[in-house]
């Protein structure tokens, strides 16, 4: 295989991966998003979305527009840029990509997000604008939503709701699969593979099942939660956690904070706060623990009726404060 055959092929392979989970990190934490106060969060979003955006259209062109007769040094340097605007119209010269005005200004607003906004903070001129790209996001979902969004108080704040994490999916959607689609179309005619993912990266949620939302996800929790709650969940993890695992005394008036914490890394944190408390209270600590690992485990052997806790094998390791 030629050196640009292995380069397309497999370099480009990685790359696509790499692309497919900025893209999944993106959605993922602007599903997570509370409401649209926070600079942090957009931030945040916009910017995994815009490096996963950037990287998936050079791949598009590298593969259009890379043979052997062109200069590479050059090439490689025309690849130099972070604006999504640009990269784009490369591709029409040779493809049919056409976007409507609503994607093209979403694209605007992550080429100018990536190349002027995210390094503003680092500026004292930053004082005299701030949190653009929060506001450049508010207005686009206020302009296309039909809708306003107050971010003027903390209680008067406009929550992040269903309506808005599908709109956003929807316009990532009809700028990624286009994209996605002169990619494989580009690697076929070239009889690589650079479009093969694996099912079980990130990358598939986008480029395999192009889902662009998380609300299936809920539903597993959900659905998953009723299972092992039910005299259905009869395997080892369950009847070791059944067996074995006394309940912490958690707040029943709490319980939607905690399923919310099953699905957010960040609504982990509160929680993890009154986990500590009732760790003060816990004698056997390194007991606990170790079992808690073993229910977690895929392959977990706890299979006999008759087995008990000797049976499991748990870690030693750690001091019983838990450290």
């Amino acid at each position: 295989m030629r050196p640009d055959e292995y380069w397309k092929n497999f370099n480009l392979g990685t790359e696509l991966d790499i692309a497919g989970r900025f893209l999944f990190n993106g959605l993922q934490a602007f599903h997570e998003m509370d409401h649209f106060a926070a600079e942090e969060d957009a931030f945040e979003f916009l910017y995994s979305v815009a490096v996963g955006v950037e990287r998936l259209l050079k791949i598009a062109v590298i593969l259009t527009e890379h043979d052997s007769g062109v200069d590479q040094d050059a090439f490689e340097k025309s690849l130099i840029t972070h604006t999504h605007q640009d990269l784009a119209l490369r591709l029409r010269t040779k493809h049919d990509l056409k976007f409507s005005a609503r994607e093209n200004e979403f694209i605007a607003l992550l080429g100018r997000f990536y190349t002027s906004q995210r390094y503003g903070r680092y500026s004292l001129n930053s004082v005299f604008a701030p949190a653009e790209e929060r506001n450049e996001l508010i207005k686009f979902l206020e302009k296309h939503l039909d809708t306003k969004v107050d971010v003027s108080s903390w209680l008067g704040t406009t929550p992040n709701e269903r309506k808005h994490r599908e709109f956003i999916g929807r316009v990532l959607s009809k700028i990624v699969n286009p994209v996605h689609q002169i990619v494989e179309d580009e690697a076929r005619r070239l009889n690589i593979y650079t479009y093969e993912i694996d099912y079980r990266s990130k990358a598939s949620k986008i480029f395999l099942s192009k889902k662009f939302d998380f609300e299936d996800e809920d539903i597993l929790q959900a659905e998953l939660i009723a299972y092992f709650l039910s005299s259905e969940a009869c395997g080892p993890n369950a009847r070791l956690i059944r067996d074995l695992i006394k309940p912490l005394p958690f707040d029943p008036a709490l319980e939607g904070e905690y399923l919310a914490a099953l699905r957010s890394d960040r609504r982990k944190i509160t929680v993890l706060d009154e986990l500590e408390s009732h760790y003060e209270d816990i004698t056997n600590f390194k007991e606990r623990r170790g079992l808690l690992e073993a229910s977690m485990l895929e392959n977990l052997d706890y299979g006999d009726e008759d087995e008990d806790i000797e049976d499991i094998e748990i870690d030693d390791g750690g001091d019983e404060d838990g450290s």
